[in-house]
């Protein structure tokens, strides 16, 4: 994680481990602790194997901003066999049984999911 510490003085003892991750309100870090820039703009994770901790996946949001997103479908749809006849004659094929593959994206929308922006720190 990158961290910055404004002075080299000795952090005073917490009783909080080196290394420790907190994430407080107010926009300031403790007495001690420093500000860890990572997970600024990032859905935090946690991490089951040593080898994907500090993976970074896709680009940090921006200050209050609400990401739009699509989605891919794709899929089809099968029409069955039936007779249609009209006043002025039979269907000509306008909806011939069979299967027909579809596929698009939807339209990009904003997710609304509620969020609350809080500093990440760290214990030196």
């Amino acid at each position: 994680m990158q961290a910055r510490r404004a002075s080299g003085e000795t952090p005073p003892d917490d009783g909080a481990p080196s290394g420790m991750v907190a994430f407080v309100a107010g926009g300031a870090c403790p007495p001690g602790w420093v500000t860890v820039y990572d997970v600024a703009g990032r859905v935090v994770v946690g991490a089951m194997e040593p080898a994907y901790v500090g993976l970074e996946v896709g680009t940090p949001f921006t200050d209050r901003e609400e990401r739009m997103h699509e989605h891919a479908y794709a899929g089809e749809v099968t029409l069955v066999a039936k007779n249609i006849a009209a006043a002025n004659g039979g269907n000509h094929n306008g909806a011939a049984a069979g299967t027909y593959p579809l596929a698009g994206t939807t339209m990009k929308v904003a997710s609304g999911l509620p969020f609350l922006q809080i500093a990440g720190c760290v214990k030196p």
